[in-house]
């Protein structure tokens, strides 16, 4: 008897030894290289642009763009903001392609295996610098003839919102990124709790009258709540059509479901209709394994907050959405 429960005793132990070497592997898989950005001459204030396309059938409002300008490039140039992404990317094809057109910029575009070293941009009146940042094999090859066509050269992450407050005007359509949130607009505006932990976005909010940590995803323009398609299935209005949308991820082929709901968020005194939900197919197995280690309900897109402003104030610890 006594040998049969110390069998057991050592199989219990194992297991919650494996448990906790995997729970402590998989948050070290999340954690994002630390963050290399410095950003000087806040605040700043600028004008940001909406891309359509991304998807089958195009939406006008597929990404949400930020002006930057090079040294050495005539032409302005854009980065999708998308907070889902703890660190800033370049795109490397694109990156060659103004190379070719814009031989100034060759000494400072041109990645050294896949990493661009002493990256400087401006944002607005701010001045964005990096030791060094990833370059992918993704963007377009050839500059669009007509320079008012957005040319995309890299991904702006959660990483430009480190110890600042960013205010989305989504109705202007403004970008202000401030050094903290002044006090004249914190006095009109509704906080709920804000974790940036990993560099993800985290706020909690109450969907179905439950409590939620929900992922604050601008990369997901297109979408109001991205869950799972359990939830999808608790949320969806009895009846009500279904579209299917074909998109491409980082040369990921994603496959999205979304019908309408007649469920809202709950802000902390503020209910934000979502109108629709979605959920997704074709997502990796290191996404999925997040979404269950990090505890979220889903991912909460640019959709429900398109006549309003929000506000992401991470060094304050707070989302918050103007009265």
């Amino acid at each position: 008897m006594k040998f049969f429960r110390n069998i057991l005793l050592a199989v219990l132990t194992l297991l919650l030894v494996s448990g906790l070497g995997g729970y402590f592997y998989m948050r070290k898989k999340f954690e994002p290289a630390a963050n290399q950005l410095v950003v000087e001459g806040l605040p700043t204030d600028f004008h940001f642009e909406w891309h359509a396309g991304g998807t089958q059938p195009a939406n006008p409002r597929a990404s949400l763009l930020i002006p930057v300008t090079l040294p050495g490039c005539p032409r302005t140039c854009y980065m999708q903001f998308d907070t889902g992404s703890p660190s800033t990317l370049l795109y490397a094809n694109s990156l060659a392609a103004l190379r070719k057109k814009y031989p100034a910029t060759a000494q400072r575009l041109l990645p050294h295996s896949d990493t661009i070293h002493n990256f400087t941009c401006t944002l607005g009146q701010a001045t964005l610098q990096a030791r060094w940042l990833r370059a992918l094999q993704y963007g377009a090859s050839e500059l669009p003839t007509d320079s008012t066509v957005h040319f995309i050269i890299g991904t702006l992450g959660a990483d430009v919102l480190d110890g600042r407050a960013l205010v989305l005007n989504y109705a202007q359509q403004r970008f202000s990124l401030n050094a903290q949130l002044p006090d004249s607009l914190a006095r009109h505006t509704a906080f709920v709790p804000l974790s940036y932990e990993g560099r993800r976005v985290l706020l909690q909010a109450q969907v179905q009258g439950k409590p939620q940590q929900l992922l604050f995803d601008s990369g997901s323009s297109a979408f109001a709540l991205l869950t799972s398609q359990a939830t999808w299935q608790q949320m969806a209005q009895p009846q009500a059509p279904v579209q299917t949308t074909a998109s491409n991820s980082m040369g990921r082929k994603l496959t999205t479901y979304t019908t309408a709901t007649a469920q809202a968020v709950q802000l902390n005194n503020l209910t934000v209709p979502l109108g629709t939900v979605t959920y997704v197919e074709g997502t990796s197995l290191m996404q999925n394994t997040l979404m269950r280690f990090s505890g979220m309900g889903g991912m909460l897109g640019n959709a429900p907050f398109s006549q309003r402003t929000i506000v992401l104030d991470v060094r304050g610890g707070r989302f918050g959405l103007v009265q």
